[in-house]
């Protein structure tokens, strides 16, 4: 009786299968060992079923429509309600072929161990405390449960039972109602209240003599789980004590399922926390990023502001002082070139009026007197060309657009840098460009200064600067080349970053490339570098024209405020042009 009540013959298995023939089989197989078989085709129909009634195991196929074997046979463990019931996944099942690759005798084997959840030998391992005053029936119980192979301990008093339980571990307690000093009700409140706190507490049957039904409210209000009268039969009470031990090994499993899924969600909100963390730390580091570049591209740019206001204070400064000086020499420029000429007026006419009398001595001063207000007079046309330029190149810092002649704007730089070449650097220039240009005059004469002088500091000893001009549809093109040693590849794409100088120290800011680029740039044009180890370098600069309508340049504008060149009479009849500014 005791085996039947442990494992009972007849059980309900599902089966999971949507293969016909290898469900069929499996139906078969479970039918031999006398177990009762029903079969579903998917996951669907076999919740269906459970609903209904709750199998003892379920057989599940590794593949099933719309969700896998494994996945099936968790969410049967998750579901509160399932979590009893035992799942056996084929995984070795071919639903193709409809044939498994395990053995009957394996697969029975299986299924026997699942079909006793609580085991047989798991119910022979809980240990028991049987507390009764009574030495014949408690000697006679403690003697029935060891036969069954379980684990007794035995206490003749409720004081003594309590006291077993502080120091030793019980699953389960059997407690005799009626006792004297301290009955069953008494014993069932005081271990309940002592491990309250216990989730693991253990199971309480008690035992009576006499069974009326305030006894057993009594016991079960204190705390009992179960209510047996010691009149039954004895196989009565060990079933119940079966069915109370199997609950408390279910509650034991579904606490530790509970637990393990509380540990897995504690485990995946830290993950999501950490990850939350370490998404939040990264998009700071992101933004601190952003925010430092932001901040290196705001310093970079006010530094190229203040670099530009700088050299445009600069500019402005040097245009005011060369209109200054120019103003300053022209007006005894005037002067003396009047007064030249008055003089050799007068001495064409003296000399004209003096006969044969005047000896040949007096007749040679006067020639060298004419030759050298000749020369005073191509002195003066210097100065005035001089004056001219100076002139140009202050009139071309005026800030605005307009159209000028490149050429001059060329001459007039190299006016400024013609010290530096003097007697080691010959200068070449090819001007083959004839359309004028609509720009910001002084900012293309920086450039081109820059370029030049870059230049002229390129070359150690001797060598030459060719500067040449051509046009190009919509645009004019300036070439500055020179037969230095070149500019090393290493550092070619960094020659126009602000504040890079191959000069040393005191001998170059970095700024004039730097500046040159921007303002090409602001004209729509490019500035490109062409150079090989050894063989020079050459920029070349393309301004696009736009040519509007023509105002009056810079050049005729100071022409217009100079002296207009006279013609002289000189002795020998030869009629000669000098400018006289």
């Amino acid at each position: 009786m005791t085996g039947n009540l442990m494992q009972p013959p007849s059980r309900r298995i599902l089966i999971v299968e949507d293969s016909k023939t290898q469900a069929l089989k499996l139906s078969l197989l479970c039918e031999e060992q006398g177990w009762e078989t029903v079969c579903a085709s998917s996951a669907e129909s076999a919740l269906s079923e459970m609903d209904r009634q709750t199998p003892d195991l379920v057989l599940v196929g590794k593949y099933l429509k719309g969700i896998p074997g494994g996945e099936f046979c968790q969410w049967i463990e998750a579901d509160a309600r399932l979590r009893g019931t035992p799942a056996l996944l084929l995984s070795d099942v071919d639903p193709e072929a409809g044939a498994t690759s395990a053995e009957p005798e394996i697969l029975l084997a299986g299924m026997r161990r699942r079909l006793d959840p609580g085991g047989a030998d798991r119910l022979r391992a809980c240990r028991i405390l049987a507390i009764d005053d009574s030495p014949t029936h408690l000697e006679f119980l403690v003697g029935t449960l060891r036969d069954d192979g379980y684990d007794v301990g035995q206490a003749v008093n409720g004081r003594e039972g309590l006291n077993r339980l502080a120091e030793e571990s019980f699953d389960c307690v059997l407690v005799d109602l009626v006792m004297p000093d301290m009955d069953g009700i008494e014993v069932c409140r005081q271990i309940r209240q002592t491990r309250l706190a216990d989730t693991d507490s253990v199971a309480i049957m008690m035992l009576t003599g006499r069974e009326s039904k305030e006894d057993m409210m009594r016991g079960l209000e204190a705390g009992a789980d179960d209510f047996v009268g010691k009149s039954n039969d004895l196989a009565v009470l060990k079933a119940r004590l079966t069915a109370l031990l199997r609950r408390k090994l279910f509650e034991r499993e579904h606490q530790r399922v509970i637990e393990k899924l509380k540990l897995k969600e504690v485990e995946a909100l830290r993950e999501r926390a950490e990850r939350r963390v370490a998404e939040t730390r990264a998009a700071v580091a992101e933004e601190l990023e952003r925010a430092n570049t932001q901040l290196r591209d705001t310093n970079r740019q006010l530094k190229e502001a203040q670099m530009h206001l700088v050299q445009s204070e600069k500019m402005a400064s040097l245009g005011q002082l060369v209109a200054g000086i120019a103003h300053e020499i022209n007006n005894p420029l005037a002067f003396v070139s009047a007064h030249l000429f008055t003089v050799e007026n007068l001495l064409a006419r003296a000399t004209s009026g003096i006969g044969t009398e005047v000896s040949e001595t007096a007749r040679g001063m006067l020639e060298k007197t004419r030759v050298r207000l000749q020369e005073m007079g191509q002195g003066l046309t210097r100065v005035k060309d001089l004056v001219l330029s100076l002139r140009t190149f202050s009139r071309l810092d005026e800030g605005q657009s307009q159209t000028v002649d490149i050429h001059a704007n060329i001459d007039s730089v190299l006016l400024f840098l013609r010290h530096k070449m003097a007697g080691r650097i010959k200068l070449i220039k090819r001007y083959e460009a004839a359309a004028p240009v609509c720009c910001d005059a002084g900012r293309l004469n920086q450039v081109i200064m820059n370029l030049v002088a870059n230049a002229i500091d390129a070359i150690a000893d001797a060598g030459e600067i060719v500067i040449s001009t051509r046009d190009a549809p919509d645009q004019s093109i300036i070439s500055v080349r020179d037969s230095g040693p070149g500019i090393p590849e290493a550092i070619r794409t960094r020659i126009f970053d602000p504040f890079f100088t191959t000069k040393p120290v005191g001998h170059g800011t970095g700024l004039g490339l730097a500046i040159s680029y921007q303002i090409v740039h602001a004209h729509g044009g490019s500035i490109e570098v062409h150079s090989e180890k050894g063989q020079g370098a050459e920029f070349l600069v393309r301004i696009p024209r736009k040519v509007e309508s023509r105002p009056e340049s810079a050049e005729s504008r100071v022409r217009a405020e100079l002296p207009a060149p006279q013609s002289l009479k000189v002795p020998n009849n030869e009629e000669k042009i000098i400018s006289l500014g």
